[in-house]
């Protein structure tokens, strides 16, 4: 018997992890005058620029881009150091294989610079991979019989064997609704932004960039018919060396809007989708203007999406099969497949209080502050993913101290945050991300500063559910004596739990004749209610 199937193509998930490992360079200072004498501050940017799976291992290749902002020995004037270091990391993870698919993102927990001599460092900087493998499924669930095809089927032999009246149209399906989560489209790709600033007029201009950061801020990213919609701010901060000589250091703030599309031709307005946006290369450089003045930045970033669109499919399969006159046997079997249990986003202000270290100097302007979110846990309690880890809060300011007047201050503070999920349970499987929107610091007086930021998290949970189905259909014995036995007209009063279907496969019927004999409208029966069941073959 020929069973016609719908496929659910399902993004499993294989392997979930988070792996720290460390990456250390010994670096030579670039200019060959200066000597560190103190870090102002110090940044990195970390991108993934390769995955590779085999066998219960996978290779991750990185680059790291790290800033530092610092004060030499015998000078007054602020200095900035950028390096490039790539790094490939092997990464044992048992149960996977070649053919599986691995996502990596990179978070830092921390970096430190060790004077090596007055010229050369040592760079360490620690890392966080979170890991999630995944492999595509292909689901066949069997959804209807083909009572239209030929060869050597049950359908064709019973009917050769048989009367006509026992044709193949005498089949009954019962059938069950389940609601299934396909993978429609996976797709990782990148979006580039490039921007011209003007230096304000009341600015010098630029002789030397020394410090420069660059971060999303206000994304917001929908799906359209054959597209992803981008759209978003970078908030550009930098600090300078004027062109003229015997200039204090500058700084300067910029927001620039950004907007695209992702051709994507699984995208429809209707797909629930998961989508992530993170910076994976910046840079700033100084340019001629009109006047032939250094008085306008260029600013290019490099953009990289992660992209998954899933579909909510609702599939009648076959649960049972039965057709007066013949034994047909399902053959069941155990399986797997997702369903969408909730998507969620979530936002919450985190208010931090920074009290100024006064060995530096009082505080006297900010010029930017900036904020940080490290998970170091997900737990699934109380219908929720509760996000628990620190939220690392900085300030770049200007000091009374004339010698070192630009400072920077840092805060870590704990974070917790949970995301509603009704309905989750320990084995469901899930994506989470998370991302600060918006960062503001306020002066409540010359020794304290209040910094708020805004944290967005989203979320997307899969239900796992396992059913058995019907796999194929065989032909057994009839057993004649049951048969005959049956009775051709017989009175029933329905009991609790009687439907027709059990009603007509106990007594050699159809559903159908049963609603005829008796004038129903539906299928719906209840308890005490009073048929007349005709039996409708012989043997």
């Amino acid at each position: 018997m020929r069973l016609e199937k719908k496929n659910i193509h399902m993004n499993k998930i294989v392997k979930s992890e988070t792996v720290i490992f460390f990456v250390s360079r010994e670096e030579r200072i670039m200019d060959a005058d200066n000597e560190i004498e103190n870090i102002i501050n110090q940044k990195e940017i970390v991108t993934t620029d390769g995955v590779v799976t085999r066998e219960n291992q996978i290779t991750v290749n990185g680059t790291i881009n790290y800033n530092i902002l610092y004060y030499p020995k015998n000078s007054e004037m602020v200095c900035g150091e950028e390096k490039e270091i790539n790094f490939e990391e092997n990464i044992k993870l048992m149960g996977i294989n070649s053919e599986d698919n691995a996502n990596v993102t990179m978070e830092v927990l921390s970096s430190s610079i060790k004077p090596v001599d007055g010229k050369n460092y040592i760079y360490k900087i620690q890392l966080k991979a979170y890991i999630i493998v995944e492999k595509i499924e292909d689901l066949d669930i069997a959804t209807a019989i083909d009572t239209d095809s030929q060869g050597e089927n049950y359908e064709n032999n019973f009917a050769k064997e048989n009367s006509e009246k026992n044709n193949v149209e005498d089949i009954m399906t019962k059938k069950r609704n389940i609601d299934s989560l396909a993978i429609m489209g996976d797709k990782t790709d990148t979006f580039r932004v490039s921007e011209q600033i003007a230096v304000p007029h009341g600015k010098p201009p630029i002789g030397t960039i020394v410090w420069s950061d660059i971060r999303i801020k206000n994304q917001n990213i929908k799906t359209m018919e054959g597209s992803i919609i981008i759209n978003g701010q970078l908030s550009i901060f930098i600090i300078y060396i004027p062109e003229m000589e015997n200039m204090p250091e500058q700084w300067l703030e910029q927001t620039i809007d950004f907007n695209g599309q992702l051709d994507m031709s699984e995208a429809t307005e209707d797909v629930v989708s998961y989508i992530e946006l993170w910076l994976n290369n910046v840079n700033v450089q100084p340019e001629i203007n009109q006047d032939n003045e250094m008085r306008n930045l260029s600013v290019s970033a490099l953009l990289k999406l992660n992209v998954k669109l899933y579909k909510e499919t609702s599939i009648k399969v076959i649960e049972d099969v039965y057709k007066p006159g013949a034994n047909l046997v399902p053959i069941m079997e155990s399986k797997t497949y997702q369903k969408l249990l909730v998507k969620n986003a979530s936002r919450t202000k985190e208010v931090v209080k920074m009290k100024i270290d006064k060995t530096k100097g009082q505080l006297l302007q900010i010029c930017n502050s900036q904020a940080e979110i490290k998970i170091e846990n997900i737990l699934v309690r109380d219908n929720s993913l509760k996000a628990i880890g620190k939220i690392i809060t900085c300030i770049i300011y200007i000091s009374s101290d004339d010698r070192h007047p630009i400072c920077c201050q840092c805060r870590e503070s704990n974070f917790e945050h949970g995301i509603d999920a009704e309905g989750i349970e320990g084995n469901d499987e899930y994506f989470l991300n998370w991302k600060v929107e918006q960062v503001n610091a306020n002066m409540l007086n010359a020794d304290e500063v209040e910094i708020k930021a805004v944290i967005a998290l989203e979320a997307i949970v899969f239900k796992k559910v396992e059913q058995n189905f019907v796999t194929e259909i065989n032909r057994e014995p009839v057993d004649m004596e049951a048969l005959n036995s049956a009775p051709v007209l017989k009175g029933y009063i329905v009991q609790k739990g009687d439907t027709l279907w059990k009603l007509a496969k106990e007594n050699y019927t159809t559903i159908e004749k049963i609603m005829t004999v008796n004038n129903l409208e539906n299928e719906t029966i209840k308890k005490g209610d009073r048929l007349l069941i005709i039996k409708s073959c012989q043997a």
